[in-house]
């Protein structure tokens, strides 16, 4: 559809003074009814503002249409990432108009482009963006995340029943909404692995956990994460300090930064020792009230079964007084002269 010559002069001399996608198109259009920037008139009226690169405003988002990278941006990603620069950092350099995010579309055709190209490898930092965490369902890929992470040697043909109920709750664990979506906010595999790794290592053997616990353990798995990161962090603050002796302003703030970095590792420990500490201690205590209840139901069974035991060997005396009542019976219905043979009365047998 296209403008006439009274429609762009309507819309130049009034975008001077509003912005708005939709009323420009209705004092274009004013003898058309509820339209807005995207009916086909609104579309003519911001094609002809972009034509004229007049700014404007509007509450509709537009899709962003795909990026294509040319020859020279492919070279200049080969030579980037092959040196050890991310995706984002290239994207970052290739389109510094925009601000980079692993959504935009220019990071998702640098990605794209990588992760496609069996020439270069994909940065270890983002070798899992746009992969989803699976959990494991069959009961032989439970156990074996178990024995890897745990140092055990469980076998899948001879699980007992405490071994089985801890399969089983690991398996639900690891399918909890939570756990998938922490685990795959991480864009590096290695850290969704410890991130696993460690969850598995302290939940498997614990099937009595809360959700709040679980949920708990998670926050501590997390703070693994943070710290293996913060410590790789003070690594390279340190090279660099090494490496710049010489520069005191650089010195300084990075000593600054090594500081901050120090404070931050040293307060994510005493957070995971906390975390640790309520863990142990709710669960002890929740594990000794259980032993205890089980105690009493014990000595419940064990008064049972004395009870029980008495009241048989009562019956068994019963049973043996009236037996030898009946034999006393019968010995005084014999003849007279063979009970003074024998020289015995029924007081004496019984």
């Amino acid at each position: 559809m296209e403008l006439t010559e009274d429609q762009k002069r309507i819309v130049r001399d009034n975008a001077k003074n509003i912005s708005d996608l939709t009323e420009l198109t209705r004092l274009a259009f004013p003898e058309a009814e509820k339209i807005d920037g995207r009916s086909k008139q609104g579309r003519a009226v911001r094609e002809f503002l972009l034509n004229n690169e007049i700014d404007y405003e509007t509450k509709h988002v537009y899709p962003k249409e795909d990026v294509h990278l040319s020859e020279e941006q492919k070279d200049f990603i080969d030579q980037s990432v092959s040196n050890g620069m991310t995706c984002a950092q290239v994207a970052a350099v290739l389109f510094p108009e925009i601000r980079v995010t692993h959504n935009t579309k220019e990071y998702q055709a640098v990605f794209g482009y990588v992760d496609s190209n069996e020439e270069i490898k994909t940065p270890a930092s983002e070798d899992a963006i746009n992969r989803r965490y699976s959990p494991p369902k069959a009961t032989s890929k439970i156990i074996k995340k178990i024995n890897d992470s745990a140092q055990t040697s469980i076998n899948e043909d001879k699980l007992t029943m405490t071994e089985r109920r801890s399969v089983e709750s690991l398996g639900a664990f690891l399918s909890s909404p939570r756990f998938i979506q922490v685990i795959n906010t991480y864009d590096a595999q290695a850290d969704r692995d410890l991130f696993e790794a460690e969850f598995v290592r302290a939940t498997w053997d614990k099937p009595d956990l809360t959700s709040d616990e679980i949920n708990l353990y998670i926050n501590v798995c997390m703070d693994y994460i943070h710290l293996k990161n913060i410590q790789s962090a003070i690594n390279k603050l340190n090279r660099m300090f090494d490496e710049a002796e010489d520069q005191q302003d650089l010195t300084v703030r990075l000593a600054e930064l090594l500081k901050t970095k120090s404070e931050e590792y040293n307060q994510c420990e005493k957070r995971m020792e906390s975390l640790i500490q309520k863990l142990q201690g709710d669960r002890s205590k929740r594990i000794s009230s259980k032993q205890q209840q089980n105690a009493n139901i014990l000595a419940l069974v064990q008064l049972f079964q004395e009870e029980e035991e008495r009241g048989v060997m009562l019956k068994i005396a019963e049973l043996q007084k009236r037996s030898a009542k009946e034999e006393a019976d019968r010995l005084e219905s014999m003849p007279d002269w063979k009970a003074r043979v024998l020289g015995i009365s029924k007081e004496d047998v019984i």
